[in-house]
């Protein structure tokens, strides 16, 4: 018989499984009774909230929240235990990033930007953390983070406008003076600023005070390095 996940609680309770409230609430690190008020609809989860129980459900949050998933190719529900359930994510030009960013269509790029969609394993997806988050796929053109990612690498990135607060460590695509770059960004509190590394070192490397006259906005995280196209 088809089940039947037509309303946001229907779904709740399916990721809650055979789990009791109390013990999903405390991993979600939410009070039993907000998960309660969510099965009856007395209440609507926040972002924050609907993101940590899409992680804790193993769900992405496109389907927790609407009942469907866009990067799911072919069905509407997300089996917790499904290996064979595939993704796919559009591959996009670099250098579009920039207009995308500006356009605020970074998490929903037009099919002209599309240059090709990756079939990937929403299981190895899962397992590498990166289930719940807003993907695509881009070409390296740089070489000034070799050798972890060298020109010609082709890398998984999660896209959309982090707050720099939240900003610890990583390798990001930034723009600064309106040019995009790769750079590891590691926070620095004594001088509080942004240290932008390379991690080939005949590249320069830059500290950016938060109060000083030159910003940066990050505009995607490279998650992971897939292949180079050139090998």
């Amino acid at each position: 018989m088809k089940q039947n996940y037509s309303t946001f609680a229907k779904r709740l309770k399916y990721i809650i499984g055979d789990d009791s409230l109390l013990s999903f609430s405390k991993k979600c690190r939410l009070s039993e009774s907000a998960i309660r008020k969510y099965i009856r609809e007395e209440s609507e989860p926040t972002l924050q909230n609907l993101l940590t129980m899409a992680e804790v459900g193993n769900v992405s949050v496109a389907w927790l929240a609407t009942g469907s998933d866009p990067f799911l190719s072919n069905a509407n529900l997300l089996p917790k235990d499904s290996k064979n359930i595939v993704i796919t994510l559009p591959e996009i030009e670099f250098n579009c990033l920039v207009e995308l960013y500006n356009q605020d269509l970074l998490l929903s790029p037009p099919k002209e930007k599309i240059i090709t969609e990756w079939v990937i394993s929403r299981d190895w997806l899962s397992r590498s953390g990166l289930v719940n988050n807003n993907l695509a796929i881009v070409q390296i053109p740089y070489n000034n983070m070799a050798p972890t990612i060298k020109s010609g690498d082709v890398a998984i990135i999660s896209l959309g406008k982090n707050e720099l607060t939240r900003v610890l460590t990583g390798i990001y695509i930034i723009l600064l003076n309106d040019k995009l770059l790769i750079k590891r960004i590691q926070y620095d509190p004594i001088e509080d600023g942004y240290h932008l590394i390379n991690d080939n070192a005949t590249f320069s490397n830059h500290l950016i005070k938060k109060n000083g006259s030159t910003q940066f906005l990050v505009v995607a995280k490279i998650e992971r390095v897939l292949t180079n196209v050139s090998d």
